[in-house]
């Protein structure tokens, strides 16, 4: 699934839980285009990484908690750049 086709979902289905949703009937088009344009603009930046010659364990397992927070992070329909 793609990032749009992702956050397009998530609008949905926020959508669908709000009351009094068909009073902004007429706005929903406006405001899933916000919706879908916000998630495009945020993009996390991760540290650039070292050398594999410099890696200590420490910093090796630094490394791997930033790998798996990039990896929930696109999950989660958000851009990383690293």
């Amino acid at each position: 699934m793609q990032h749009t086709d992702k956050a397009i979902a998530e609008f949905e289905a926020w959508w669908d839980r709000q009351p009094h949703r068909e009073q902004f009937e007429s706005m929903k088009t406006q405001m899933r285009n916000v919706w879908v344009a916000s998630r495009r603009e945020l993009v996390i930046r991760l540290p650039a990484k070292p050398d594999a010659d410099t890696f200590t364990r420490v910093q090796s397992a630094y490394w791997q908690g930033i790998d798996k927070v990039a990896g929930q992070a696109e999950a989660a329909g958000v851009t990383v750049r690293g």
